[in-house]
């Protein structure tokens, strides 16, 4: 699946961990910074309970990766330098304006002072393997992690064993509705959600997702979203499972 790097939004500084071992102080403080690159996901406990968090998609990868992986293996193929990731954003038909917002996010955290390693999102000294995803991955799927992992798109929520295995390879209806009612997400992001839920396998409603998402990563160099946390109860109707609160 296109995007496996999990700790890819660690090089944004503003997602580092600057609270003492061992829980962060904040939604967040997400990633440990170690030997000047990004460590693990920094766990919290989540509010209400006695469990620790995780990464949960509210759109899940398995959806976004009907876009996502022809794309990853179409740039792979195209592309063995930046110029050429340049070029390849820009032929786009129809236009993909929100790749070009991904790598002008890329771009800054390549820059001073940040100065992430190229390497971390792009590897060409691998030689291109045609139409083979696991090549593109090891290739260009740093670059394709910062939508995969965007964090506007992840709920610190338990884990889906803690849910009753929900949502799975599904949309987080769940939480969605939590974040539609309190306000608590991009609008356009959350109009984008309820669009994918409608058409779960629809690509024109995936990539509208993913330009939303994609289009509030130039703010998250200014100051952090999503990693969305909030207190989480038993379901009285369901012994062992948690829901949102």
């Amino acid at each position: 699946m296109a995007g496996n790097t999990d700790n890819i939004h660690g090089w944004n500084p503003l997602y580092r961990d600057r609270d003492p071992y061992p829980l962060p102080g904040n939604n967040f403080d997400s990633f440990l910074f170690n030997h000047g690159r990004p460590g693990n996901f920094n766990y919290r406990l989540v509010a209400g309970t006695n469990v620790l968090d995780h990464q949960g998609h509210i759109v899940p990868q398995n959806i976004l990766n009907i876009v996502l992986d022809p794309l990853m293996i179409a740039m792979s193929e195209a592309c063995n330098n930046a110029g050429e990731v340049v070029n390849f954003i820009n032929n786009q038909i129809p236009a993909r304006p929100w790749l070009q917002q991904v790598l002008n996010y890329v771009n800054t955290l390549q820059a001073l002072p940040i100065a992430a390693p190229e390497a971390a999102f792009f590897n060409w000294g691998m030689p291109v393997i045609l139409n083979d995803a696991a090549n593109a991955e090891t290739r260009v799927g740093g670059f394709f992690s910062i939508m995969t992992w965007n964090p506007v798109n992840i709920c610190r929520a338990p884990v889906d064993a803690q849910r009753g295995n929900y949502p799975g390879n599904t949309v987080d209806v769940q939480v969605f509705t939590y974040l539609d009612a309190n306000n608590l997400a991009d609008p356009a992001c959350l109009i984008a959600i309820q669009n994918v839920i409608n058409n779960p396998n629809n690509a024109a409603a995936i990539e509208a997702f993913l330009s939303a998402c994609s289009a509030t990563l130039a703010a998250q160099l200014i100051a952090g979203a999503g990693f969305y946390a909030f207190p989480w109860q038993a379901n009285p109707l369901a012994p062992g499972v948690l829901i949102p609160a």
